[in-house]
């Protein structure tokens, strides 16, 4: 019986080391592909953007399935990569990642690789409506959460980040190229004791760039005082479940799932 096959875009950070070593508990034979060096696994490693050597990689391999899961620094869009990146780059577009990584996508496609969703690999790992810690939301972070997500929603159609910080009915910080620990960070200059909300948002494409949070979230969230994080439930994956949870119950933060008006 021929072993499953799939490659995976990975870096080197706490979800990829999540996902690679599902995948692999699996039994199914992993490609890895990477930028960078990764300290969990050994991969193979491309220089940035060189898409016309990892397609070689895995059509070498006979893999016709592919996860992306690392992370690319944002500003590289701005800085010189490799040439075979350019198709993604260049042309008619406003220049947003979900965009490049859809035309990375129908590019694979039609070179016979399909990109997989994320949500079908981590079915298990895939918030639902529920609080999942000890410490329930004050009416104020009720409110806080519901005018984070309504202003996700109004703003999503710009393909910018996917995260906003309230405190009080004001909106401290907007996620922009820098990502979501980078813009708890920020806030955390100005206020403490505030409410993340976090969303996937509208016609969201579920092969990439699906809402994650995880440890590392959580531990940011309390270095700088953050008291809630609510995602959206059904569209966002929490990894490392026990750990993160148990990171938000030592720290008195409340993880929630929503949807919309959590009234």
């Amino acid at each position: 019986m021929k072993t499953e096959t799939i490659g995976i875009f990975i870096s080197d950070d706490e979800f990829s080391a999540y996902v690679y070593k599902k995948i692999k508990e699996k039994g199914i034979d992993v490609f890895p592909v990477s930028f960078t060096s990764c300290r969990f696994a050994t991969t193979q490693i491309f220089n940035t953007g060189d898409i016309t050597h990892i397609l070689e990689y895995l059509k070498e391999k006979g893999v016709g399935k592919l996860l992306l899961i690392g992370k690319v620094p944002p500003d590289l869009v701005f800085k010189k990569m490799h040439h075979s990146s350019d198709i993604f780059l260049k042309g008619k577009l406003p220049l947003s990642g979900e965009l490049i990584l859809k035309k990375l996508a129908d590019f694979l496609k039609e070179k016979g690789i399909d990109v997989i969703p994320l949500t079908k690999v981590l079915k298990d790992e895939i918030a639902q409506e529920r609080n999942y810690t000890d410490i329930p939301l004050a009416d104020v972070e009720k409110k806080d959460i519901n005018i984070g997500f309504n202003f996700l929603q109004d703003v999503m159609k710009y393909r910018i980040g996917q995260s906003v910080v309230v405190k009080k009915g004001m909106v401290v910080a907007v996620e922009g190229m820098e990502g979501t620990d980078e813009m708890i960070r920020r806030a955390g200059r100005y206020c403490k004791e505030f409410v993340v909300v976090k969303i996937a948002g509208k016609n969201k494409d579920e092969r990439f760039d699906i809402p994650v949070i995880g440890p590392h979230t959580v531990e940011v969230l309390a270095e700088v005082g953050g008291r809630v994080i609510a995602v959206e439930a059904g569209r966002t994956i929490i990894f490392d479940y026990s750990k993160t949870v148990e990171l938000c119950n030592k720290n008195r933060i409340t993880l929630i799932g929503i949807k919309g008006d959590s009234r």
